[in-house]
């Protein structure tokens, strides 16, 4: 797991207007905006390493104009421009990028070294340094001693008051208690499980569900297995295994990132390599396709509102889409101007909003979504976290009462995609954070 007069007035309109109820894009004209923005972008890379600044700077003009919401595509013009010494561009560009959140250190990136005495490039430069500063408002809940947990999914079971933290690395899942004292619940390998991704704890039916699947990360890896996915259910008491739904062949391959399940029981998880969101239906006998989509990309953590009615899934790449469950129809909701929803990792409903961990963003932060009362689009994007100390690869959180709980170190970062460890990278024990939501 992230402007210039001669931009004309549509970049100034991408830059300062809301966009009118009556004029927003269907789901379809979103998913066409994103292709031709990472078309764009795509075209831009090689243009620039030729140093044809000019020439790449009209495609990210266009990337950034079909989908003003990202940051890559925001920063990337803002270079050039600078390389290009258009200084009102790269500023308007900057200012975009700050009011969003976002943090660069401009003072190290060469991009910029030729505009860096500009006072307008110095002012936005403070803005940007000032959004990587910590926003503490959470405490360590629980440390684990495995250095190389590398910890992806989270889940609680209120009863005994336990959490559930599945391990990429072994393949396992640790229960915790309310002490800090952690057990291999499930142990390593078990029932041929892969790598742990999601986990989901279901105390009415007794039943911790886990997203599994075949990555180099994971220990024992075995190419033959690229690409195989699985839901894999286990007693919530025993740890025994109660049932396994493992997803058919495809050319692109799965990889189960995250689940929950839904009040009539109905277990759905999304596919982030061959985008798609997989149902198992209270007591069904495999996982069936739910829902494919064109402006599905990279799916991440779903969750539903308490009706059961509408499911909420994080899409790393284009943002938070609402799936109605009787038509089977996602839509993707709109965010306030100047903001951004992307890379948010896993979602979590309360009270009316969605907490999320925003780790595809720099620096990675726990955000609150306030939804409309129609829960059609998002009203305000809250800052609640941004323990940068200790949350540098925070990802997947779980909401217990007023409380979010979520994996600050996933250890992502440590590893490259073959699965061996990087030169110098340093692991620590894991920490699961706990925030205060009232």
């Amino acid at each position: 797991m992230h402007r210039q007069i001669l931009l004309g007035t549509l970049i100034s309109a991408v830059l300062t207007a809301t966009v009118p109820l009556s004029l927003r894009p269907s789901v379809r004209q979103a998913s066409d905006s994103a292709r031709v923005a990472r078309e764009a972008y795509c075209a831009a890379i090689p243009l620039s390493r030729r140093g044809k600044y000019g020439a790449a700077r009209e495609q990210l003009r266009r990337a950034f104009s079909a989908w003003p919401v990202q940051p890559v595509y925001v920063r990337g013009y803002a270079a050039l421009s600078a390389r290009l010494q258009d200084t009102v561009e790269a500023v308007r560009a900057l200012t975009l990028l700050a009011d969003m959140g976002q943090s660069a250190d401009l003072a190290a990136d060469s991009d910029f070294a030729v505009l860096r005495s500009a006072p307008a490039l110095q002012a936005v430069a403070a803005r940007l340094a000032a959004n990587a500063e910590p926003l503490i408002r959470s405490t360590v809940a629980a440390t684990l001693p495995e250095a190389d947990f590398f910890a992806e999914g989270i889940s609680h079971d209120p009863g005994p008051g336990v959490w559930y933290v599945g391990s990429v690395r072994h393949r396992k899942v640790s229960r915790i208690d309310r002490a800090g004292r952690a057990i291999d619940f499930i142990r390593e390998a078990q029932d041929s499980l892969w790598a742990v991704l999601g986990v989901r704890a279901d105390p009415e039916h007794a039943t911790l569900w886990v997203t599994t699947a075949a990555v180099p990360q994971m220990a024992g890896y075995a190419a033959a297995d690229s690409g195989r996915s699985a839901v894999v259910a286990f007693d919530l008491e025993t740890g025994r295994l109660k049932a396994r739904y493992l997803l058919p062949a495809s050319a692109a391959g799965h990889l189960l990132g995250d689940l929950v399940v839904a009040p009539n029981s109905d277990v759905y998880a999304t596919d982030s390599r061959d985008p798609a969101i997989w149902r198992i239906p209270r007591g069904g006998t495999r996982a069936e396709e739910f829902l494919r989509d064109p402006l599905f990309r990279s799916l991440q953590g779903p969750t539903l509102d308490p009706s059961g009615r509408t499911l909420y899934v994080a899409d790393y790449s284009h943002g938070i889409l609402a799936v109605d469950l009787a038509t089977r129809k996602p839509r993707l909701l709109e965010v306030p101007p100047r903001t951004t929803a992307l890379g948010i990792d896993g979602l979590s409903w309360y009270a009316g909003t969605l907490i999320g961990v925003q780790n595809g963003v720099t620096p990675p932060r726990v955000v609150r979504l306030r939804l409309h009362p129609a829960g059609d689009r998002i009203l305000a994007i809250d800052v609640l976290d941004r323990h940068v100390p200790l949350a540098r690869e925070a990802t997947i959180g779980t909401v217990w009462g007023d409380r979010y709980f979520y994996v600050a170190n996933s250890q992502w970062e440590q590893y490259d995609d073959a699965g061996r460890l990087l030169p110098g990278a340093r692991l620590e024990p894991l920490r699961i954070l706990e925030l205060r939501l009232r």
